[in-house]
């Protein structure tokens, strides 16, 4: 979840750059790429030269705290990302990461409150990206209603949004809304299976099972077992599906 959640920067200094900062600008577009394509210990290993040569380049904090966050760094994230924010307090898109850590860290309230900022920017070109925070934040918070209200602000811009369709049906599911339920998490499938993301697929069959469909129940546990071979609800899925078949 955290990939489309979080975003990249590629921000180059300004200005006749010196031969360092050059040469930090590259480390940076390395770690970057690296970044994207999962290889995070190539991703840090060339973010940490560019922080070597150039510490002062908020990009390069802003990507280090994002590379240490995927790695579950948290301390170290959110050091590096209110890095990014002291040498630019206007740069967004890290204020909108270092909520994301927050949000992590269960500190929902001071999540919100950057998140506010975040929001009042009218010239940050992605709020979905905030509004995904947003309703994350109050989510776990169990502010269903206020998460629902986030996440449609998500769906408007991009429809198709894999974790807005996600969290926007298991609003209902929270709710015990399960009919609303299964039919937003069975549209977010479709947007999630390409990704690889299991989530709605498991929330989707447990809707069903609610609904005391257990024919659709069975067959949502049984594609998630098959689709998803490393997912993080496989095992969970089996234990529901050997629960079903026992009468249950």
């Amino acid at each position: 979840m955290r990939k489309w959640i979080l975003a990249l920067t590629l921000l180059s200094a300004l200005g006749c750059a010196s031969q360092d900062k050059q040469k930090a600008d590259l480390y940076l577009r390395m770690g970057a790429a690296q970044m994207e394509s999962g290889n995070y210990p190539y991703a840090l290993r060339d973010l940490l030269k560019a922080e070597e040569l150039d510490a002062k380049n908020p990009a390069t904090q802003n990507n280090l705290g994002l590379v240490y966050f995927f790695r579950e760094r948290y301390d170290l994230a959110k050091k590096h990302l209110q890095n990014a924010l002291d040498l630019e307090p206007r740069y967004t898109e890290a204020r909108n990461n270092l909520a994301r850590v927050l949000i992590e860290e269960g500190k929902f309230t001071q999540a919100e409150k950057e998140l506010q900022v975040v929001l009042a920017d009218l010239t940050y070109p992605t709020p979905e990206k905030a509004y995904v925070n947003l309703g994350l934040a109050k989510f776990n918070q169990k502010d269903f209603v206020g998460a629902r209200t986030a996440f449609t602000k998500v769906l408007n811009t991009n429809p198709d949004d894999c974790i807005g369709n996600t969290y926007f049906g298991r609003t209902f599911f929270e709710t015990e809304d399960y009919a609303r339920a299964a039919e937003s998490l069975d549209r977010a499938i479709g947007f999630c299976q390409k990704i690889l993301y299991d989530e709605p697929h498991y929330y989707s069959a447990l809707a069903y099972y609610r609904l005391g469909d257990k024919s659709k129940s069975v067959a949502r546990f049984e594609e998630l077992i098959k689709y998803y071979p490393s997912g993080k609800y496989r095992e969970k899925a089996k234990g529901m599906l050997s629960l079903i078949r026992k009468g249950h």
